[in-house]
């Protein structure tokens, strides 16, 4: 038989530690390229775009994002329960924002998040996800297409009736992320935020 909750917090603990693998660090170390003194500094995939150029940066950003999907998918083939896929969620984008790896530092959580979403609500994330990359080519600015997208994901969940849970955690998760971004609005709204090239 089962024991679930040791199941669950192993899972939890693999989320977290999945999550907190610095794939954009390890790349570009692996390429010779020290990212905190790239660009931004950020761990995040636009950074690798900046140091390495866009094949890294996709690559990174499937990575990041793959932490956050396969534990909650693997969670949701072991327990019915949806707090439980979103609390395992929750950790995995934690692992990757607060890496044990880096000090408990780390990226703003965009592809992670992106991930975890993706898994528990495909269709309005993937309605989200056309938008983000619209706006990433029409403006350059993938802060741009970032904050649209912390907008949009949860009207759409209000709009295709999942449940208030998932609304209410994926709302959680934009406001943290657009937090993240507030030095990205304001060079925005100042008009010096970088643009791809």
């Amino acid at each position: 038989m089962i024991n679930a909750p040791a199941v669950f917090g192993l899972l939890l603990t693999v989320a977290y530690l999945l999550g907190a693998i610095p794939f954009s660090v390890l790349i570009t170390k692996l390429k010779g390229v020290d990212l905190r003194t790239v660009g931004s500094g950020n761990f995040g995939a636009t950074n690798v775009y900046r140091a390495l150029g866009l094949k890294y940066a996709l690559f990174v950003f499937l990575l990041d994002a793959l932490k956050g999907a396969l534990p909650v998918w693997y969670a949701m083939t072991l327990f019915p329960s949806p707090i439980i896929h979103i609390l395992i969620g929750f950790t995995a984008i934690f692992g990757h924002t607060f890496s044990l790896f880096l000090g408990f530092k780390g990226g703003k959580g965009v592809a992670t998040a992106a991930g975890v979403f993706a898994v528990l609500s495909p269709i309005p994330f993937g309605m989200t996800f056309l938008v983000v990359i619209a706006l990433i080519l029409m403006t350059r600015m993938v802060s741009v297409g970032t904050l649209a997208g912390c907008i949009l994901l949860p009207l759409l969940l209000i709009q295709f009736k999942e449940p208030k849970l998932l609304v209410v955690s994926v709302s959680v998760v934009a406001f943290f992320i657009v937090l993240k971004h507030r030095g990205n609005i304001q060079r925005i709204i100042q008009g010096t935020e970088n643009k791809l090239k």
